[in-house]
This record gives C-alpha cells, structure tokens and sequence, in this order.
C-alpha cells in the first residue's frame, strides 16, 4: 500500500519503532529474570507470646515494680537466638522503651522447659518446639508510672516480633496491716527476680494451667546479726521468730483452718527430713486462710501445732491474734509464710501484690529510722513493724 501523506508515514514509523523498543525490553526483562535469584516466601518470627496473669505495678521505696511471667514459645523447626526484649508503651505516647533486657540480663532471667544444655548463653536459644519462661522485673522511679499498658518486642539476630499487651494495673491493691508485730523481721525470699527465690520460680501446673500463687510471698523470719537462730541449730525454739504471735491483715472471714500438724526439727539440704511425709495436702503445714473481700485471699502457713485461735467461719478484725509461728508442713525451719491470692483454694491462686500501711525499714545501719507507708517490702529487707 502506498502512503502518499508524509506527516502519516512519521507516525506510522514512531509506532513501529516504540513497538521494537517494547519487544526488546520484555526480552531483556524475561532473561534477567530468568539469571536473578528467587526469593523464597517466609513466614514472620513463629514464636508465640503470652502472659498468663497481667501483672499490678506496687511501690517499695522511691521505686516501682512489674513481676509477672513472659511465656515464648518457638512454632518453628529451626532455633531462634534471643537478642533483646524491649517493652514499648502500647498506647504509643511515647517511642522511647519502658525498658530494655540485654543478653547479660536475659541469661538470668529465662528458664527453659524442658532438656537444655548447660550454660547460661544456651538459654539464650529457644529449640523448635520449645517453651521459655522469662521471668520478668521492671523497675521504674515512682515519679515515672508505667504505662497503662505495655507491649513486648522481641529481638533476634535477624528478626523482630511486637505482641503480648499486658495491663499493667490488673488487681487494686488492697492496704493491709502486717502478719506480724515486732523488729528485725527479715522479707526473707521476698519480692524480687533472683534465680534462687524459690517463690519468684515457684511456677506449678494444676488443673492444666501455670500458676504462681507465691509471687509475691514472704518467708517472715527474725534475725540478729543476720542470722535466724542462737544455739542449737536442730531445736525450733532456738530460733528468734518460733512461736510469736501471727495476727489477721484485715478485717475478714475464716474459710480454712488446719491444725495438729507437728513441728519439723529444723535442717536445710540433706539435712531436713519431714516431721510427716510431704503431700499437696501438707506442704502449707498447719494454716490459715481468710477472705479479704474483694476476691483477695490472704494464706498463712507453717503455723505452730495446737496455737490456732480461729475456726473456718469467725469473723476476725484487723489486728486480731490468730496463732503463733512454727515449723510445720515444708519448713526447713520457724517462720510464717504469708501470701496472698486470687482464689480461694489453696495453691491454686494467682499471687498478687498488697500494700503494709506501715513499717520501717533499717536504713545504713542507722537502726530503723526509714519509714514507709502503704508500700510491699521487697527481698531480704529488713523491717520494723513496731507494736
């Protein structure tokens, strides 16, 4: 065909010339496809989060403190390497970190379920398949509170992963008097994150759950120059806090009493054998248990044969002499165990935090001059609860 207008024969040649362009491009695309690498689809980090029990913030001091328990557990086939937990405001008010746990803090703070190689970096890795627990502390100045809530981040060599929001007022702290009356009271395994508390560690499963009613639990023991007991270290009156008085925290209402349980002869290690053969039933030894109200429930354990003065249903005031301290059930020797829960079963309770309305506290060695009101003491302080 013959085309006689020259303006149409420019652009029939454009036309022909973008369609030249266009069939070389795929061309070249199609081959430089064909030589680039494939990248494989993957996943985000399959590592599964969670908090049992949202924690409660409690003062101690000029300080703030969050325990509660952070459950990893890695869904994957390969090992992830654990870097740095951060936890971020989840309300994102602010970008800056609550707090930060490196790998020299994570290596005391996780617990692996299940084999584990010795040494402290191999807790550092979760295997696949397998169950960490990263027994959390956050310290804050009381004149900076926690967030509302808070969100996790965990880092690895290569990945990072937001989730397990937490509130971090989950329980109304409830103002309590104190078990026990009297000076140089020890808050022996008190609150606090050392891997030898044997209440901050003290996770069960029962009725298929984790539980930890001991979280916040206090072994109350009498001490003189930082030891329990003048003479004889076998014989339970040789130690200062056998047999003072234990009185209630509150007004309240019995629901459990049980006595009649014998005194252990005192003895750590190899050294302790049970007065009666240890059973979910006798673990707490002769106790106490009183309904605080408001679903807080407050345990006294290890109490002295034969000194209960309540019965299950009494009514008892704020004050109120109760028993007396002993060694029985799993006390390798005299002291109260006192704790408080979520539930009004024995063991079976989430621990929660309380307030003492008041005590002092023995500051530098200037005798007890430090006073605190409305505060928890923490681990291995030592108090004045006065008469």
């Amino acid at each position: 065909m013959k085309i006689s207008n020259p303006q149409a024969s420019f652009f029939i040649g454009i036309f022909f010339t973008l369609v030249q362009l266009q069939q070389l491009t795929a061309q070249t695309s199609s081959s430089s496809h064909k030589n680039a690498p494939v990248k494989s689809f993957s996943f985000p980090l399959q590592l599964e989060m969670h908090v049992p029990f949202d924690p409660t913030a409690f003062p101690s001091g000029s300080n703030s403190y969050l325990i509660y328990e952070l459950y990893l557990t890695n869904f994957s086939s390969s090992p992830v390497d654990l870097k740095r937990i951060e936890l971020l405001d989840a309300d994102r008010k602010s970008i800056h970190p609550v707090a930060t746990f490196n790998i020299t803090q994570l290596q005391t703070m996780l617990q692996p379920l299940g084999p584990n190689e010795a040494g402290p970096a191999k807790k550092l890795t979760i295997a696949g398949g397998q169950t960490t627990i990263v027994f959390m502390e956050v310290i804050t100045d009381r004149k900076k509170p926690f967030p509302g809530k808070i969100i996790h981040r965990i880092i690895t060599e290569t990945d990072s992963l937001d989730g397990a929001i937490i509130s971090t007022h989950n329980n109304k702290l409830q103002v309590l008097a104190s078990p026990v009356k009297g000076a140089n009271w020890i808050a022996a395994d008190g609150p606090s994150n050392d891997a030898d508390n044997h209440h901050r560690r003290g996770v069960v499963i029962l009725e298929g759950r984790a539980i930890n009613s001991r979280r916040y639990a206090i072994d109350w023991k009498k001490v003189k120059d930082s030891v329990s007991f003048s003479g004889n270290p076998r014989n339970v009156h040789s130690y200062f806090c056998y047999g003072e008085k234990v009185f209630a925290v509150a007004d309240g209402l019995v629901i459990r009493v049980k006595d009649g349980l014998p005194n252990n002869i005192p003895g750590h290690g190899e050294a302790f054998h049970p007065a009666i053969p240890l059973t979910f039933k006798t673990l707490p030894g002769n106790n106490i248990t009183i309904d605080l109200g408001n679903g807080h429930f407050a345990y006294y354990m290890h109490l002295q044969p034969g000194s209960l003065r309540v019965k299950a249903g009494d009514r008892v005031h704020k004050g109120q002499l109760l028993a007396c301290i002993g060694a029985s059930g799993d006390a390798r020797e005299p002291h109260l165990h006192f704790e408080v829960t979520n539930s009004s079963k024995l063991l079976f309770g989430e621990g929660i935090p309380y307030l003492i309305n008041r005590y002092r506290l023995n500051s530098k060695g200037n005798g007890f001059t430090e006073m605190h009101i409305n505060e928890l003491p923490i681990d291995k302080q030592i108090v004045d609860f006065g008469q």
